[in-house]
């Protein structure tokens, strides 16, 4: 089953900082899976720079079976200049992928969903909450 896995499309996530000392920050990706190498771009607000901004990136890497591992290089365009290696578990039937990211010598969290799972995870919580406001 693993190697059926086509990790190719939009992706919606976030990514957290050790011990809550930084924001949780959302990402959309665009991953390209060729037989097992990804590719891609990754956009996200710039939490560190002027509200509105954000950062674009590069992503490449590889997927072997249900792991992953990817860098992610910010294009400069902000003071962020630098790369973050990531690495990973997909689930769900290929839907999901969640793990760890370093940088140096912090590292975090982070969690990433295809965009149509996203969509159904944010239906059934919007029908949780309709449930408690009656």
């Amino acid at each position: 089953m693993a190697e059926e896995i086509n990790l190719s499309g939009l992706w919606l996530g976030s990514f957290s900082y050790p011990g809550g000392r930084g924001p949780t920050t959302p990402f959309m990706a665009s991953l390209e899976d060729a037989g097992g190498r990804l590719s891609g771009t990754i956009i996200e607000p710039n939490t560190m720079g002027p509200a509105g901004g954000e950062l674009e990136a590069v992503l490449s890497g590889s997927r072997d079976g249900l792991s992953v591992d990817f860098t992610k290089v910010y294009d400069g365009a902000s003071d962020a200049a630098h790369a973050v290696d990531y690495v990973g578990r997909v689930s769900d039937g290929g839907n999901r992928i969640s793990g760890a990211w370093s940088l140096e010598t912090i590292d975090g969290s982070f969690e990433m969903y295809r965009e149509a799972v996203w969509e159904e995870i944010e239906e059934r919580e919007a029908a949780v909450v309709g449930i408690g406001a009656r």
